[in-house]
């Protein structure tokens, strides 16, 4: 949200955010110099949600609807831009009374149901002058509305991950690597869903073969899966030596994490809506081996900066074992890796394209 708002500043636009309740990025704009308003939408579960909270979305919709017309009233607008799915509705009902344009984005896979067909009808609105996919995996339920009002545009990695210069030994020594350890890590939120004990499974077979290997899986167990921790601590005790299984229980400073392994693993089970973390591990230069998951397959071009893999412990040991074995590979995947990104994934690349898209 923050890219897209500093993105319609450097256009020339002014900008007001409407956000939900207090939090990170509502601090992050208000610093910023944003104008941030409230819009009075509740809290909601990540993932399925329950009967009541279905039941009492179009209400608290409405609710919200209003607070963007009285925004408006107060100085108009020239375009909405809803950039989550909870507030498509609210965007749309302020829009047909306001008549300003619309434009959405989507960044998360509505594959059926009663949240697809509500999406769906947003979209189909006269309102809704565009809808932004971040990937062909989130566009394809919406495959009517290619090539009309429909656009697919990959995520930008951040400027950081592209411009400051690698630091391979601080990383390395901040986890306790040495010189010739060849680390393979997994980073992000641990949960189910995000396949930790699936690398830990298909990997921890290999540290019988290769005395140099170690394995580090970055992150913590958060309030949707607080008991995963302790599976993947199971998991790492029965390794064939759990001393090389690296668990930072906690999460931790991506940059320093990529530029400290030597390839990076996204295990995902669940169909990743895009997997931003695999774009930061080819802007660090490392090789990504990511399982056939949603968007994950778009970002990683198979065989060429990493590989593709089945969610399957044994693919994907065999997708990761030459990278371990071969020290020119993880380089020539890296390299490749690094050009992907500074060719389809940079921000000023990305960033023209969204506007160019949306105005």
């Amino acid at each position: 949200l923050g890219h897209v708002c500093r993105a319609f500043r450097a256009e020339g636009h002014g900008v007001r955010a409407m956000l939900p309740g207090e939090g990170v990025a509502r601090t992050a704009l208000a610093r910023e110099g944003f104008e941030v308003l409230d819009l009075p939408l509740p809290a909601m579960t990540p993932g399925a949600k329950p009967a009541g909270e279905k039941i009492a979305y179009p209400f608290h919709a409405r609710r919200a609807a209003g607070a963007v017309r009285d925004a408006l009233a107060g100085r108009r607008a020239d375009l909405i831009y809803a950039n989550a799915p909870r507030c498509f509705l609210p965007a749309v009902l302020a829009a047909s009374k306001a008549r300003v344009p619309v434009a959405c984005g989507l960044h998360l896979i509505f594959e059926g149901g009663l949240e697809h067909r509500l999406i769906r009808w947003c979209f189909e609105r006269d309102e809704v002058r565009r809808v932004i996919f971040c990937s062909g995996a989130v566009a394809k339920p919406f495959a009517h509305l290619c090539g009309a009002k429909g656009r697919k545009l990959h995520y930008w990695v951040s400027p950081p991950f592209l411009e400051v210069p690698r630091d391979r030994a601080g990383g390395r020594a901040a986890l306790g690597l040495h010189g010739r350890d060849v680390a393979v890590g997994v980073l992000g939120r641990v949960s189910r869903t995000k396949g930790q004990a699936l690398f830990l499974e298909a990997l921890s077979p290999l540290l019988a073969d290769h005395p140099g290997l170690k394995l580090v899986v970055a992150g913590g167990a958060d309030f949707e899966d607080p008991g995963e921790m302790e599976r993947l601590e199971a998991l790492a005790a029965g390794a064939p030596d759990p001393s090389r299984v690296l668990l930072t229980r906690r999460m931790v400073d991506p940059m320093p994490f990529l530029d400290a392994v030597d390839l990076l693993v996204v295990p995902s089970l669940w169909e990743e809506p895009f997997g931003l973390v695999a774009v930061e591990g080819m802007a660090r230069s490392l090789p990504v081996v990511v399982t056939e998951s949603g968007g994950l397959v778009e970002i990683v071009e198979n065989g060429v900066t990493g590989f593709h893999s089945a969610k399957d412990a044994g693919a994907l040991r065999n997708a990761v074992r030459p990278l371990v074995e071969d020290a020119s590979l993880r380089s020539r995947m890296g390299e490749a890796g690094r050009a992907r990104v500074e060719q389809a994934f940079h921000p000023s690349v990305q960033i023209a394209a969204l506007m160019g898209a949306v105005l």
